[in-house]
């Protein structure tokens, strides 16, 4: 599999990476502090064999296939995930228990557009 170092610690020999399947995040450890075993810093693509253990997926036997690939993907991840959660913050009317119904009022421009009611199912 392939992936995107986001963290590392050189000392531990520690790394998150984000994997091209988009699911859970991979972590790595060095098993040993061999001098021969690669460190990796973020924005480095990186290849590996997935293993799973515990509900945690571990990258084993990573190697670099290009440094500093994606040097910005940390930052750029930390500021779409602050915008998202500027945009899903919107008020809403309180669920009316006979007919479950919610109504989502928008901000901005959109909000003089009429939005459809979104019904909740159990």
């Amino acid at each position: 599999m392939f992936g995107v170092v986001l963290w590392s610690d050189d000392k531990d020999g520690k790394a998150v990476i984000w994997c091209e399947d988009h699911r859970n995040l991979a972590f790595y450890k060095q098993e040993s502090a061999c001098e021969a075993e690669e460190t990796f810093a973020p924005g480095d693509l990186v290849e590996f064999d997935l293993r799973e253990e515990n509900n945690l997926r571990l990258a084993v036997d990573p190697s670099l296939v290009a440094p500093h690939e994606f040097p910005a993907i940390a930052h750029d991840l930390k500021s779409a995930s602050a915008g998202l959660r500027k945009k899903i913050r919107l008020p809403a009317e309180p669920v009316t228990p006979d007919r479950r119904v919610l109504r989502l009022r928008p901000r901005g421009p959109a909000a003089s557009a009429q939005l459809p009611r979104i019904c909740l199912t159990s």
